[in-house]
C-alpha cells in the first residue's frame, strides 16, 4: 500500500479497503458496469452518479511492516478481489 510513517500508519494499524462504486473508471476491467447491474436482482433504473452511492468495502488487513511511504498489509479479511488503485483508510 502507498501509506506509511510519512501518512501516520504504524505497525498494528487495521486498514479498510474499500472502491466507490459511481465511476467506471474505478471498475475492475473484467466486469465493466457492474456497478448498474445487482445480478439476479435486475438493474438500477438510472445510472447515479458516485457520490450518490455508498462505497463497497472489499476487505480489511493489517499493517505487518511500514517505511516512510509504504506499508505491508497482511489481508484479515476480503470480500471480492482487490485490485490496484482501490482506496485505503486506517480504520
Amino acid at each position: 500500500m502507498n501509506l506509511g510513517t510519512n501518512q501516520g500508519v504504524k505497525v498494528g494499524d487495521y486498514l479498510r479497503v474499500f472502491r466507490y462504486q459511481g465511476t467506471t473508471s474505478a471498475t475492475p476491467r473484467n466486469f465493466p458496469d457492474y456497478q448498474y447491474s445487482m445480478y439476479g436482482f435486475g438493474s438500477t433504473p438510472v445510472k447515479y452518479k458516485w457520490n450518490d452511492l455508498p462505497r463497497e468495502v472489499l476487505g480489511e488487513g493489517i499493517v505487518m511492516n511500514v517505511t516512510h511511504n509504504a506499508c505491508a498489509v497482511f489481508v484479515t479479511y476480503s470480500k471480492i478481489e482487490m485490485y490496484a488503485g482501490d482506496y485505503v483508510e486506517i480504520e
